[in-house]
């Protein structure tokens, strides 16, 4: 994949993205109150990728593919909330403990730690939307499809990374963001991200299974 692709890709999502922008605030807004239990975080981000995937598809399925991906694979989406929040404690303590450590080294680990951490945000997303792209729904595959596509297109990564990385920071820093329906954004870059990678073949066939 060519870096300029990585454009077209994000194009092409912000189309879809504002197409369904309605649904997307909705689906939104549904996914934050869900989220305020802390346990429900996974499941509701799950929804949003599941009702994402239906929108790549041309099918606007708005909360009621996000209700049906919240509720459709719950084993999963608890054994990635449960890693995603110990790899993030981890990564907190150790920017936190470098921070204040005076080591020689202590300011090159916490910004180690720092860029661990974006990576690990954009695998997470990139990865999400593998899983729900592939036959086999698990993780493990999920992760592994996720880390050969960044590491197989370097170049196409980077741009795609660094904008998922500018929304998913606006969205922490400034909330507005979430309430406009940037997570459905990121998820529908993630999707097209992935499915840009795959064979025309692949792509038409994933099309068909979801086609009423």
């Amino acid at each position: 994949m060519r870096a300029a692709q990585a454009f077209d890709v994000i194009t092409d999502a912000l189309k879809l993205w504002w197409k369904d922008w309605g649904n997307q605030i909705v689906v939104s807004l549904i996914a934050i109150l869900a989220s305020l239990t802390v346990i429900l975080a996974p499941a509701a981000l799950f929804g949003i990728f599941h009702e994402c995937k239906d929108l790549t598809h041309n099918t606007r399925t708005g909360l009621l593919g996000f209700w049906e991906g919240f509720k459709a694979h719950f084993r999963q989406n608890l054994t990635w909330g449960v890693i995603n929040l110990l790899v993030w404690i981890v990564l907190a303590t150790n920017t936190w403990f470098y921070y204040k450590s005076e080591l020689p080294l202590a300011p090159y680990l916490a910004i180690l730690m720092l860029v661990t951490g974006a990576f690990w945000a954009v695998w997470q997303n990139i990865s999400l939307a593998c899983f729900f792209l592939q036959d086999e729904k698990k993780l493990r595959l999920a992760w592994k499809n996720g880390l050969a596509i960044l590491f197989g297109n370097p170049a196409y990564a980077l741009i795609l990374s660094l904008t998922i990385l500018a929304l998913l920071v606006a969205s922490v820093t400034l909330f507005i963001p979430i309430f406009l329906g940037s997570l459905p954004l990121i998820a529908l870059i993630s999707f097209r991200a992935v499915q840009a990678t795959l064979p025309p073949s692949e792509v038409k066939n994933e099309a068909a299974d979801v086609s009423p």
